[in-house]
């Protein structure tokens, strides 16, 4: 059996992809602690790349099974349900390199915060987002939790109401992601990027997310006051 997230790396690029492409990249929460662990691994790298094998970037989570007339205490339940995503975005947050999602097919629930949880997020034209959960009587928390940051609120709270799904130009033009590609040339837009962040002195690209972390929460003064301390912090590194 194949391993359910494959890593590469060439050294300046950590590359992550899902691989259960026959699950349609289903994501349990031993694949979610795998890719936290990966990240984390590869904090020294320019730049990681989050990707999944086959045609759909990830259809959601898959969580362990529960029995019949099992009682799940609240406890329990966080550590099931909430644990594996927080601590993900923790790692996505604390780690210095960019990370870059590579999205194409369908994005569904978690896998709606996976690719919102990245640094960048390049989608292809036939991508499409849905959070469905409240068919099932959960509230996407979590997903919002990853989005809210990036997306207006009414707009936020329309996908988990509604649960259409989007496509990609309007998740675009919502902020869930940064750029939309025709499918032909997905490969060779992130690979451009990628070729970039793997150039730029590691400096400058980890003050930029370093910034992003808190930068956009701050009032103004206090932003500009970060960037100053950044910006400085980066120039004097190269004397």
């Amino acid at each position: 059996m194949s391993d359910p997230v494959l890593c590469e790396s060439d050294g300046k690029v950590t590359t992550i992809i899902l691989n259960r492409p026959d699950a349609g990249n289903r994501i349990t929460n031993e694949m979610f602690a795998t890719i936290g662990k990966m990240a984390e691994a590869a904090a020294a790298s320019r730049a990681i790349v989050i990707r999944a094998a086959g045609d759909n970037f990830c259809l959601g989570r898959q969580l362990p099974p529960i029995a019949p007339g099992q009682i799940i205490t609240a406890l329990e339940a966080k550590q099931l349900h909430t644990e594996p995503v927080l601590s993900l975005a923790a790692i996505f947050e604390r780690v210095a390199a960019p990370i870059v999602g590579v999205v194409r097919g369908k994005v569904s629930g978690g896998g709606c915060a996976v690719a919102g949880l990245c640094d960048v997020t390049i989608a292809s034209e036939d991508a499409t987002f849905q959070l469905p959960e409240m068919h099932h009587g959960i509230p996407p928390c979590l997903a919002m939790a990853a989005l809210c940051r990036r997306m207006p609120r009414k707009a936020l709270v329309h996908l988990v109401y509604s649960t259409d799904p989007i496509d990609a130009a309007t998740a675009l033009s919502l902020g869930i992601v940064s750029k939309v590609v025709p499918l032909a040339r997905l490969e060779a837009e992130a690979a451009a990027l990628v070729r970039k962040l793997a150039e730029y002195p590691l400096p400058a690209t980890q003050a930029v997310k370093q910034f992003m972390r808190s930068g956009p929460d701050l009032d103004s003064q206090a932003a500009a006051e970060l960037a100053g301390n950044l910006l400085a912090n980066v120039v004097s590194s190269y004397r």
